[in-house]
């Protein structure tokens, strides 16, 4: 017992690195955002209460930027998730020439997102790109990508899902590696078809994994910036005006009390998302003790 108390000090450095870096800056955040406070007047602060929050149910850009993250963030996970199991399941396949081309799958992950943003820029090029050339060649070309509402939203949504697709398939090739053997065999001994293997072994058994990996990726797309912002910069309009987007305008105007509150709605936005995601993962072992 003794031991065990004393090893609860050497979570103390950690706890208050934890709390220095995080909780402090958070705690900040959330009291400038009490405040009407525009760097261009930096004398006239004054107290307004909830008013940066209560503006935002009558900001229909805001309520715009709220619908299109959602829409980014549901359009890129569930692009990356189906992706990312269907490689997983034919990577998981013992066919001998897939092995080394897994390494190319993860290469995406190591372009610094910036980088990768610009080179798509290049590739979305409405004359001068790789893209339109091909489909022009075809006779479907060529297409605005980044220019047309339609499509702006469509395109960064697909470069999302190119960066992290990789991380999908990883997960998921992890999650298939550890799976026992013996319940496949013995189905197929039993008769059962892929498909069925697949419903009520694969499934079940990965229904953790894949909702921690929905999770985390959610998490990451609900706060995706620099993609975006290379890209399009929230356009054409407001197309791709994502929630980040909008906190960064208000930050460049120098209105501190709007973006941090901006921030702040942000953080209660993605651990709502969290609670629900985890209550879902946790639910099944709660119902099982």
């Amino acid at each position: 017992m003794a031991a065990g108390r004393a090893g609860r000090w050497f979570l103390l450095p950690g706890l208050v690195f934890l709390f220095a870096i995080d909780l402090i800056p958070l705690a900040y955040s959330g009291w400038v955002s009490f405040y009407n406070w525009w760097l261009v007047r930096p004398r006239d602060v004054r107290f307004v209460g909830l008013a940066n929050y209560a503006r935002f149910a009558d900001d229909p850009e805001f309520t715009r930027a709220v619908v299109v993250t959602t829409l980014f963030t549901v359009g890129a996970v569930l692009v990356e998730f189906l992706a990312g199991l269907g490689l997983a399941l034919l990577f998981a396949q013992p066919i001998k020439f897939l092995r080394p081309i897994r390494v190319l799958l993860l290469l995406p992950l190591f372009v610094v997102p910036v980088v990768g943003a610009t080179m798509w820029r290049v590739i979305f090029h409405p004359e001068l790109g790789v893209l339109n050339y091909y489909l022009g060649a075809v006779g479907l070309g060529p297409l605005p990508w980044l220019s047309d509402p339609r499509l702006a939203l469509v395109s960064i949504t697909l470069v999302d899902a190119w960066r992290t697709i990789p991380f999908m398939f990883l997960v998921m090739y992890a999650g298939l590696e550890v799976l026992p053997a013996e319940l496949f065999e013995a189905a197929a001994v039993d008769g059962a078809s892929r498909w069925q293997s697949f419903r009520h072994i694969t499934v079940p058994l990965l229904t953790y994994i894949m909702l921690l990996a929905i999770l985390i990726r959610g998490m990451d797309a609900f706060r995706e910036f620099d993609i975006i912002f290379v890209l399009t910069g929230g356009g054409p309009g407001t197309a791709t005006q994502t929630i980040q987007i909008l906190n960064y305008r208000a930050f460049g105007l120098g209105h501190m009390g709007e973006a941090n509150a901006i921030g702040i709605v942000t953080l209660i936005i993605v651990a709502v998302m969290c609670f629900v995601l985890m209550r879902a993962i946790l639910r099944p072992q709660g119902a099982r003790s």
